[in-house]
């Protein structure tokens, strides 16, 4: 591993640029498939998810399946994981996820090393390495493809989220300032004042902003939309 070749994949700007960076870094750790996976928000909110792979066409609407993923220990222990990790057929029989793991063998997805990043707002980066063979059984050569994978994902998250996350915001510049003055416990009528606008409108606005992160009530959007990085 070289730093030019990560500081090559660090300054990625297409998914496709993404993708064959990736898998660069793969081969040279005699892994045949790759996935990096972005994700904004909770599994149990509607987050939004983005990855690109080289996942086989057989397998790629089935790997879709969010009912799938959250039964997949690999993608569960990534929710909560600081440090990469190997998996193998033991790895999903603990989990109680063999026939699961069934599935997925003949597509290539063995064996495998997997890594996270959690960043603010509820954000996220998962990647991984995948082979239908066995993985090394000496201590050196293990930590060595922890390692690499970490620094793959580490040098690659923020051009990860640039390309995969939202292109466009989540919210309005108006709808992000309506609900940052409803963090402080002003009103509607407060609120158009300081934005110089109708009452009608900060409601519209407030109702927008609801809609949009799939929640009930004001208090609920200021909450979500810290937690997404929206608002501080």
């Amino acid at each position: 591993m070289r730093q030019a070749d990560l500081d090559d994949l660090r300054s990625v700007t297409t998914d496709q640029e993404l993708l064959t960076g990736l898998l660069r870094f793969a081969s040279t750790m005699g892994f045949p498939l790759g996935a990096v996976v972005y994700r904004r928000g909770r599994i149990s909110a509607n987050a939004i998810i983005n990855s690109v792979s080289n996942t086989p066409d057989a397998w790629r609407e089935r790997s879709k399946d969010m009912t799938l993923a959250v039964q997949d220990p690999v993608f569960t222990r990534l929710q909560n994981s600081r440090e990469p990790f190997f998996y193998d057929a033991d790895f999903y029989a603990k989990a109680g996820a063999g026939a699961l793991y069934e599935e997925g063998s003949p597509f290539g997805y063995v064996n495998g090393v997997s890594a996270s990043l959690h960043l603010p707002g509820d954000r996220a980066v998962f990647w991984g390495f995948d082979s239908p063979d066995r993985l090394p059984n000496n201590e050196k050569s293990r930590m060595q493809l922890l390692s690499t994978t970490q620094l793959v994902g580490v040098f690659a998250a923020s051009a990860v989220e640039k390309i995969l996350g939202p292109s466009e915001p989540l919210l309005s510049v108006s709808q992000r300032e309506a609900l940052q003055h409803a963090r402080r416990g002003r009103s509607s009528w407060h609120i158009a004042q300081l934005m110089g606008i109708g009452e009608d409108t900060v409601n519209y606005h407030l109702k927008r902003c609801r809609a949009v992160l799939g929640v009930r009530t004001r208090l609920e959007a200021v909450h979500k939309a810290v937690e997404l990085g929206l608002i501080e």
